[in-house]
């Protein structure tokens, strides 16, 4: 074993952090660590690597002692702290950085210069190498970053949360790094993630919470427990009824929409159970079919209590004070672009692109970064002006009315946006005083936005001291304190947890079914897409396609074909062996993802080619195609080189 954690347990003040806490680790696995927030995650891993130690209990990492001497593992190990660009000197270039890097782990200048050259083609940043840090896009500094953490190197690397806020290209990239490493030098990988579809490329996966590992082993062994108890079901009138209506039927667990439809979990696993129970019930449904589990599935079914998790309607629908009004198909457009073009010079952001959103939809805004994501928000926003085109925002004129438009819309940035040093009630004060709400309605609606966002009791507490999750919610709470009719939301759950990015759904999904509310919103979180009504993919300021979810899964099924998932051992070696025949192939965490047109046939056409290479075949089936494939295909199927 290469990490051995033994009865560890951690304190800040009265607060528990690690509850008497054991792990080992083997050689040569990548193991992914997830929790809600306050978890001790980030605890943990600076426990291991002899950054915090512990009131009790005993580490060994390598063979040493960390608790006895934490100098010792120093160079042998990679540690990459949360936050982008932090581990990073700004105003050093690429190649500044990686030399400092390499001095102060002093690796001898050839060995320095062969493990450089390695590492820039790897993350693609040969390119790049006299640009400063400071011009890099987050995700090229995550990888920089990655870069410097491997320069020494290492046998064991350690990640805290190292793709939060990067697109899921680069995130891409980032894993390909991190499974080439593994497979020909053997490195070890403990990395947290608040992303689900990372924790399902893990070799092995725990799942942490409140101090304590409440379930741990490989993925597939995980959600094989959640085997014929997940349900899919389809609302025949309101997703919000039916919702609320499968969280009181006491064997569901977990209830929460999945784009068009609600994943249910049922403890009983039986279909015709559930069917019985919802007619029962009396939920008005078009259908009940067994579903696919997730790892977030798997997350919620831990950590979320449904009876006591629900967002506060009686206190939303009062706040708002006007007639319901359900989405339906037929709503009038109320967000429009038309040839919508931004220039900066002669760099071309956004390329006369042409959208509409009706009232009351969830629109998903999706594309990697520097995609042209931001600028076109910011424009539909009044915040930038267009170079050349036009549209509207809630019956506004893009051009000639942004005054009005600011007045209608609630807008969360990119980055958090609040007054750090402020408590919570004195954040909603001061955005009531800048929407010019008078001082006797703020304090009325405060109120009712606290019980909204769930932030009772933390009236008083310091913005920058709430975990990430409740700032969003909070941030959500200023952006619709004056009733907006639109609502932009970039990038908002970047970093949060499933549990808390469930509760800001849960809240988005209020102002959309019940209160007509328009959403338009951009995430990295490619699951999110699952939730949205229509999508559009956008990549070098163009639109690269549109549609919900599944429609944009079966273009890619009908164009690349079945994805099958392949368990073998030699990851490196099989894909070599399956590459030249079947083009898009490709390592997915401790699985081989090949895509074909004639699975039946092809399955043993795959079975042959590994049995010639001497490599023993585990498993293999038809996967559902993960939306991070959906996105990079249609980003890269048109994308000429940068």
């Amino acid at each position: 074993m290469i990490i051995e954690v033994d009865q560890v347990a951690k304190n800040f003040k009265k607060t528990p952090a690690l509850l008497n806490l054991s792990l080992q680790i083997k050689s040569g696995e990548i193991f992914g660590l997830i929790g809600p927030d306050g978890a001790g995650k980030s605890t943990l891993i600076h426990v291991i690597a002899g950054i915090l130690r512990p009131d009790k209990g005993k580490v060994s990492v390598l063979g040493k002692n960390v608790l006895k001497d934490p100098e010792s593992i120093k160079t042998s190990i990679g540690f990459l702290p949360q936050g982008l660009g932090l581990a990073l000197a700004q105003e050093l270039s690429v190649e500044e950085n990686i030399n400092y890097f390499a001095e102060i782990n002093h690796v001898a200048p050839k060995k320095r210069e062969e493990r450089k050259a390695l590492l820039l083609e790897k993350t693609q940043l040969t390119s790049f190498r006299d640009r400063p840090a400071k011009n890099l896009s987050g995700g090229m500094q995550q990888k920089l970053a990655l870069c410097c953490t491997l320069i020494h190197g290492p046998k064991l690397i350690l990640l805290d949360e190292p793709t939060t806020g990067v697109d899921p290209i680069s995130r891409r990239d980032l894993w390909e790094v991190l499974n080439t490493m593994v497979e020909e030098s053997g490195v070890t990988v403990f990395l947290t993630t608040s992303y689900m579809d990372e924790a399902a490329r893990c070799h092995r996966v725990a799942l942490m919470n409140n101090g304590e590992i409440i379930d741990l082993g490989v993925p597939n062994e995980l959600l094989a427990k959640l085997k014929d108890k997940v349900f899919s079901i389809e609302a025949a009138d309101g997703e919000r009824e039916l919702i609320k209506g499968l969280k009181a039927i006491p064997d569901v667990e977990v209830a929460y929409p999945m784009g068009r439809k609600i994943h249910a979990i049922y403890k009983k696993g039986d279909l015709a159970a559930i069917r019985k129970d919802v007619k029962t019930a009396g939920l008005k449904v078009k259908s009940v079919e067994t579903g696919s589990p997730s790892i977030e599935d798997l997350f919620l079914a831990h950590t979320t209590n449904i009876k006591n998790d629900a967002i506060n309607e009686q206190a939303f629908l009062e706040f708002f004070q006007k007639q319901e009004i359900p989405f339906q198909s037929d709503m009038p457009v109320v967000i429009k672009a038309e040839a919508l073009e931004k220039k900066f010079k002669a760099f071309i952001a956004v390329n006369k692109i042409n959208f509409g959103i009706k009232q009351g939809e969830i629109f998903g805004f999706l594309g990697p970064n520097g995609a042209g994501k931001t600028t076109t928000i910011k424009m539909l926003c009044g915040l930038l002006q267009p170079t050349s085109g036009t549209g509207t925002v809630a019956g506004f004129n893009l051009s000639k009315q942004v005054s009005e438009i600011k007045k209608n819309i609630g807008y969360m940035s990119q980055r958090f946006s609040l007054y750090g040093n402020l408590t919570v009630a004195e954040n909603i004060e001061l955005y009531g005083s800048v929407y010019g709400i008078s001082r006797k309605e703020v304090l009325k609606r405060r109120k009712l936005i606290i019980q909204i966002t769930d932030l009772v009791g933390k009236e008083k507490t310091i913005t920058n001291d709430l975990p990430l999750g409740i700032k969003q919610r909070l941030a959500l709470g200023c952006a619709i304190l004056h009733k907006p009719d639109c609502v932009f939301l970039d990038e908002p759950t970047s970093g949060v947890d499933p549990v808390a990015r469930r509760k800001f759904w849960d809240t988005i999904f209020l102002l959309s079914r019940r209160m007509g509310v328009t959403i338009l919103v951009s995430t990295h979180h490619l699951d999110e897409a699952e939730y949205c009504d229509r999508i559009i993919l956008i990549n070098q300021g163009e639109i690269k396609a549109t549609g919900d979810a599944e429609e944009l899964r079966g273009k890619v099924r009908a164009d690349l074909g079945t994805l099958l998932e392949i368990s073998t051992e030699n990851l490196s070696q099989a894909l070599k062996a399956v590459k030249e025949t079947f083009s898009h192939s490709f390592i997915y965490g401790p699985h081989l993802h090949v895509y074909t047109k004639y699975p039946a046939s092809d399955i043993h056409k795959i079975k042959n080619m590994l049995l010639t290479n001497n490599l023993h075949l585990a498993n293999i089936q038809e996967q559902v195609i993960p939306f991070e494939n959906v996105f990079t295909y249609f980003c890269e199927s048109a994308k000429e080189p940068a």
